[in-house]
């Protein structure tokens, strides 16, 4: 009966930690140096998401934040081999996870 106690008790906390809400972070909360992976692109402006998927900012691409303007704004990402300028408007439409 303890061993079918303690079976259910690690279901039950393996069944909660699954279900806890992810954090949801986007390329504007990266600080310098900080690398995150594209998990999509907000929906809304659909000039914005075909610009930024044409820039290859596609699920699973890795996203750096590399420099920052003096003012905050814009900044600098790395991915795909290139440096990408961007403003933080457009920046949190992307949303990441960071590793």
């Amino acid at each position: 009966m303890a061993a079918e106690q303690m079976a259910a008790a690690l279901n039950l906390k393996t069944a909660s930690s699954n279900s806890a809400p992810a954090t949801k972070f986007t390329v504007a909360d990266l600080i310098a140096g900080q690398r995150g992976t594209v998990v999509g692109i907000a929906k809304g402006d659909n000039t914005l998401r075909r610009r930024l998927t044409a820039l290859g900012i596609i699920r699973g691409t890795e996203i750096t934040l590399d420099r920052t303007a003096p003012l905050g704004n814009p900044r600098a990402y790395s991915l795909l081999g290139y440096l990408l300028s961007l403003r933080n408007e457009d920046a949190r439409n992307i949303q990441i996870s960071i590793a």
